[in-house]
């Protein structure tokens, strides 16, 4: 490869890629072109599943043409799935991009259902994080969190190899390799608030600071997981919860503030509730009392808290208790 390092895996990753089948989402642009080939050169059983959105007429035709060719050549299982996103967001009232995130994740993950190993690979890279740290400062909701190598839902294991590398590092990878990829135009327009982050912020602000700030954000998501996982790892030996996974009330009661606040986020986190923000928190701290007005908060995705007997329960939609595992 002309003397070009090969594209480093982050190894949080690297368990969860030996002995099982890896979805890859594969949307044909430099970056999941790029975590297939590295996959596929480490040796990973793979397959890979392409969405295509119903947004970009015949561009979107060949981009999914370029996927199956790319699997067909590497002989890596190929899906192609379409849907409507239009049609999603009009319905949901949401936008089209939180539309087609959903869409992607659902599909990934019933495709990832369908193998033994209900693991689904990302290709965000160190560029993508430096944009969620900015992205979620911005909107108060997770401080510096970004994005973590290895994450696990109820369902699925979700990794990102890739975000110890940067864009030009990936550029210039496949570019050795001689492979090319799908360039998706609408990446250059800067109307979603992702998109100005990445063509506006991140560079005015390398500008202003006279250095290349991703390295920088990276490091900042990655001193605040290890500050949240000791907190947590701390969290996890104290007696908060019962035989049924239940908040014990008068155990967090005794906590200071911050703990308090910590042990109940952590709590929600563990019952899967999703698109969780500082204000949730707050509103299921605000129940906790005896003499709260009100023993039930709605939590997103269908969730609720309420409390009942000194204890904090979270019901799903259909109103059944959540398992929280600890």
């Amino acid at each position: 490869m002309h003397g070009v390092a090969e594209l480093p895996l982050l190894p949080e990753c690297l368990p969860y890629l030996a002995g099982r089948t890896v979805v890859v989402g594969l949307s044909g642009g430099r970056d999941s072109v790029a975590l297939l080939l590295a996959l596929h050169r480490h040796g990973c059983s793979l397959r890979a599943c392409h969405v295509h959105h119903g947004i970009r007429g015949a561009a979107a035709d060949e981009d999914a043409a370029f996927c199956q060719n790319l699997c067909t050549r590497l002989e890596i299982p190929f899906e192609e799935h379409r849907v409507c996103v239009p049609q999603l967001a009009e319905q949901s009232g949401e936008s089209l991009e939180t539309a087609a995130r959903r869409a992607r994740h659902e599909i990934l993950a019933a495709c990832a259902a369908r193998c033994a190993g209900h693991t689904v690979a990302l290709a965000h890279h160190a560029d993508d994080q430096a944009e969620t740290v900015l992205f979620r400062l911005a909107r108060g909701s997770a401080g510096l969190r970004g994005m973590l190598p290895v994450r696990q839902d109820e369902t699925t294991t979700w990794l990102r190899p890739l975000l110890g590398a940067n864009r030009a590092q990936i550029t210039a990878w496949l570019q050795a390799q001689g492979q090319d990829w799908r360039e998706d135009a609408t990446n250059a327009v800067p109307d979603a608030a992702r998109n100005r982050i990445r063509l506006e912020v991140l560079p005015a602000l390398a500008r202003a600071l006279e250095r290349d700030v991703v390295p920088v954000l990276n490091r900042s998501a990655r001193l605040q997981q290890e500050t949240l996982a000791a907190l947590d790892a701390a969290l996890s030996m104290m007696p908060l919860t019962d035989p049924q996974g239940r908040l014990f009330l008068p155990g967090v009661e005794k906590l200071p503030g911050p703990l308090r606040k910590a042990a109940v986020a952590r709590f929600l986190r563990a019952a899967c509730v999703p698109d969780l923000t500082e204000e949730h928190v707050l509103a299921v701290l605000a129940i906790l009392p005896a003499d709260a007005p009100a023993a039930r908060v709605n939590l997103p995705g269908g969730f609720s808290a309420c409390r009942r007997e000194k204890r904090l329960v979270v019901r799903n939609a259909a109103a059944d208790p959540v398992p929280v595992p600890w």
